[in-house]
This record gives C-alpha cells, structure tokens and sequence, in this order.
C-alpha cells in the first residue's frame, strides 16, 4: 500500500479526492487529511507517508510555503492539487513535478499515482529542491530551470541554455547550446507551453524555437530558419508572417 497523506484547505475537495483514490487508486491509503496547513506540517514532521496531495493556494500558507516549512530532506513525493494559478503551474512544470488541476479527473489522478509508483525514490528530493529555488527566483523576477528529466537522470537548465525543441513522436529532443542532446519524455506542446513567455516560438509543428539563437533566414526552398548550432529550421506557410515579424523587432 502507498500510505498518504492531503492538505487542502477546502474539505469538498479534500473528500472528493478521497472517494476517487479509494475507488480508482485502492493501492493508495489516506492516513490523514488536514484542511489546516500548519498541522499537516506538524503530523508530516513525526509521521512517514510515501505520499502527499498538496493544494497550492490556501489562505495561511501556500503549498509553497509548507515545503519550505517542512524543510529538507523531503522524503516523500508530492503531487500538488490545485485550481488554475498560472505562477503555481508554472513553477511545477519547470521542476519537473506532478500536479492535478481542480476538478480532478479520475484517468489523470490513476496516471499521476502510476507515475509515483515508477519514480526512483531519490528523484523527489532533487526536485522538490529545484522547485523551492525556482519559487524563489520566479518571487525575484527570473524564470528559474527547467527539469530535463531522462531515463538516466534529472537535468537542470536556464531557458537561454536550450537553442530549440524538436517533436520526436511523443517525446522532444531538446538541442542545448553546449552542442548536447536530450532526449525527454514531454511532448513538444508541453515545451511550447512552458518555454513560449521566454522568448522561444514554434515556427513549424515539429519545432519549438529560441528566436534569439536564430541566425539567419533563407528565402529559397519554400523558406527556413538556420539557428546558431546550424540547424536548419523548416517554416510553416501560416506561421511565416508572425515569425519575420518577431525576428524584426
């Protein structure tokens, strides 16, 4: 059995998340549920889980908040549970984490107890490290990293360091400046979404971009993009205009 744990300060949310894991996670068991933060805080203190459903936003702490209060090693992973907060999900997806939008659904939450299950157990702490500092840095006006997260390990990197994504099936190959490749278990839709408030664009379906690696643009051959590490970037017909737009400014 998986032993876990919620804090969520809504109790509707807090009991329709219970009725779900016992019907369609029955290998979860809920030890305890706290609509109180601090007390979730103190019970997590001198009670092990291997597993903790966290709510963002609530009124006398974030979920941010109970991390950094909880202080470190965290030795159990978390999936966060949250209604929409762009800042919040934002700082998750950089860190590689899972999170459940409210409501949640029942094939999401089955995935997101799957993915617990399949995680080397070393991997939570290194993210959940990685998550505080990039609430930090996000606070301070910087983006933070980005989990590369690979078979072999989780890799951290700035937005600037990646020159474009390319689709690989369900996966990316992230191209970094360095000359490096990796190969992730995201699609490129995740990527476009989390790389496009930094300066990057998706010029063709099969690219995300960094518009500031691009080193020149060839007219011939229907048009295409040749980036800082020569690689050549094919252009959308319907994508053309916008693009040579952003480029020019």
């Amino acid at each position: 059995m998986i032993k876990a744990a919620i804090i969520d300060d809504e109790q509707h949310s807090i009991e329709t998340l219970e009725w779900k894991l016992n019907h369609y996670c029955p290998e979860v068991e809920v030890l305890h549920t706290f609509r109180n933060p601090l007390k979730g805080i103190e019970w997590l203190k001198s009670n092990t889980v291997d597993l903790l459903f966290l709510d963002i936003e609530m009124p006398k702490l974030s979920g941010f908040d109970v991390l950094e209060e909880l202080g470190k090693p965290i030795l159990f992973d978390i999936i966060f549970v949250t209604a929409y907060d762009a800042f919040g999900i934002k700082a998750i997806k950089f860190s590689a984490l899972d999170y459940l939008l409210k409501p949640v659904q029942n094939k999401e939450l089955v995935e997101a107890v799957k993915k617990h299950t399949e995680r080397s157990s070393s991997l939570p702490t290194v993210q959940l490290n990685q998550l505080i500092k990039n609430v930090q840095a996000e606070r301070n006006g910087h983006p933070g990293k980005i989990g590369l997260i690979s078979k072999e390990s989780i890799e951290y990197v700035e937005p600037e360091q990646i020159v474009l994504c390319e689709a690989s099936s369900n996966y990316t190959i992230v191209h970094l400046e360095d000359g490096g490749k990796r190969l992730i278990s995201k699609t490129l839709k995740e990527f476009e979404e989390m790389l496009e408030p930094f300066g990057f664009y998706r010029p063709h379906n099969s690219y995300v971009i960094q518009l500031r690696r691009v080193k020149e643009y060839i007219k011939t051959d229907g048009g295409y993009l040749v980036m800082k590490n020569k690689q050549r970037v094919p252009i959308s017909k319907n994508k053309k205009e916008q693009l040579l737009a952003l480029l020019s400014v």
